[in-house]
């Protein structure tokens, strides 16, 4: 799981619904991407570096289990 990743969300305060529209993904996509079920292709990891301004790829897709 990609806990970061939720916790800068939370941060920020949005609702998942709300970073899914900002990516242009669903909900359930992005779901996918944070329990790792799926990859984060790179156009969208780079969104998302862009929305977490000042968070860095390595820290986002640190892993947890």
């Amino acid at each position: 799981m990609y806990i970061n990743i939720e916790i800068e969300r939370v941060r920020r305060r949005m609702t998942k619904s709300v970073l899914a529209k900002r990516l242009a993904v669903s909900a359930g996509v992005l779901e996918d991407w944070v329990y790792g079920r799926s990859a984060i292709p790179a156009g969208k990891l780079y969104a998302l570096l862009e929305l977490f301004d000042g968070c860095s790829a390595d820290y986002l897709l640190k892993q947890r289990r």
